[in-house]
């Protein structure tokens, strides 16, 4: 089995999910498709990046503070735990890790 290359841990704030917006957008009420979703994001997330650029999302947060300490701890875990181990914790497939 090939050596994992280096991750990058970090945090990004949430989007804007468009075409949630744009579908609520052309509903019209009183329609049996009147049932509006949330189209805001769901909060800022914990993601990882590998080599190759590819990023996951690890966890959502509720807010920036605790998405960055949630960040760092994930973080840590890498760096203590064994890849394997890591990639099951944290629910990485191990092609991730290969990037």
């Amino acid at each position: 089995m090939e050596e994992p290359g280096p991750l990058r841990f970090g945090v990004e704030k949430s989007k804007m999910n468009w075409g949630t917006y744009f579908q609520n957008a052309v509903r019209t009420r009183g329609s049996a498709s009147s049932q509006f979703e949330d189209y805001s994001g769901r909060g800022p997330s914990v993601v990882v990046q590998n080599a190759s650029g590819e990023k996951r999302v690890l966890e959502a947060a509720k807010n920036m503070k605790e998405a960055r300490v949630r960040a760092v701890a994930i973080e840590n875990d890498y760096k203590t735990l064994s890849t394997a181990k890591w990639c099951e914790r944290y629910g990485v497939p191990a092609s991730f890790m290969m990037g």
